[in-house]
């Protein structure tokens, strides 16, 4: 079944409103290929499968309490490649660090292959760094050194 960049447009809008945004774990089935792959740098391996999506996601649920925004999506053949940010309170712990109720915003970019109208694979970077600096999560000699690269 072949879908078009329009179709693999409104799967990619679907996913990121009812799974990351509402919480509908029960929509991966049907948004999300059985043998999905994820490209990550910050795993060493990729994942592998829908039901790792499912964990991923239902982990990731709640740890920023506001809506993603689609900053860009550019689509073609079976890849649709987005753009995003995501800003609300930090209400969930990640990677162990306590909520601080704090308002961050998260970007990130995600390059998704299509099947069968089905995510089939993504490449993604999300600047969980940035998050970190934001909520003071890096020791202040760390962020003193990055900001001191920044300057010209």
């Amino acid at each position: 079944m072949s879908t078009t960049t329009e179709e693999n447009e409104q799967v990619t809008q679907r996913i990121n409103e009812e799974v990351w945004e509402q919480h509908n774990f029960d929509a991966i089935d049907e948004l999300v290929a059985e043998d999905y792959v994820l490209h990550d740098q910050s795993m060493p391996e990729p994942m592998r499968g829908r039901e790792v999506y499912r964990e991923m996601a239902e982990m990731g649920a709640g740890i920023i309490d506001g809506p993603i925004v689609t900053e860009q999506l550019i689509s073609i053949d079976d890849y649709v490649i987005g753009r995003w940010s995501q800003t609300g309170e930090f209400v969930g712990e990640m990677m162990g660090i306590e909520p601080t109720h704090e308002e961050v915003t998260v970007t990130g970019i995600d390059i998704n292959r299509f099947e069968d109208g089905k995510l089939a694979e993504t490449w993604q970077e999300v600047n969980i760094l940035g998050m970190l600096m934001q909520i003071g999560a890096l020791p202040d000699e760390l962020v003193a050194a990055m900001e001191m690269d920044d300057q010209p």
